[in-house]
């Protein structure tokens, strides 16, 4: 599986509604006329974009983590940590698109 930037995909979708209709405010004003079209792809880029905000990126902290192991599988916590560190290191790279 392949990570993509959340904050680069929604900037394109919402260039893209721009792109569809300039002076799009995602709602429309009384009296105004809309291409059927288009009116389906704004309804559909926003329905996207409302999906992808319900997405959480996490933050995690690596030492507490190996700490909470530790506790729960007594062993020696320098090798647990070098071995957590590597995996997770392997794991940015990988998001990186970094040779491994």
């Amino acid at each position: 599986m392949k990570l993509i930037d959340k904050d680069i995909v929604l900037a394109k979708i919402e260039r893209r509604m721009q792109a569809l209709h300039p002076t799009n405010t995602h709602q429309m004003q009384v009296g105004e006329k809309m291409d059927r079209d288009v009116l389906m792809w704004l309804n559909a880029l926003t329905w996207v974009k409302n999906v992808l905000n319900i997405l959480e990126v996490k933050e995690v902290d690596l030492e507490k983590e190996i700490d909470i192991y530790y506790n729960w599988l007594p062993g020696r916590r320098d090798d647990i940590a070098i071995i957590a560190k590597h995996f997770f290191y392997l794991g940015l790279k990988t998001q990186k698109g970094e040779e491994i």
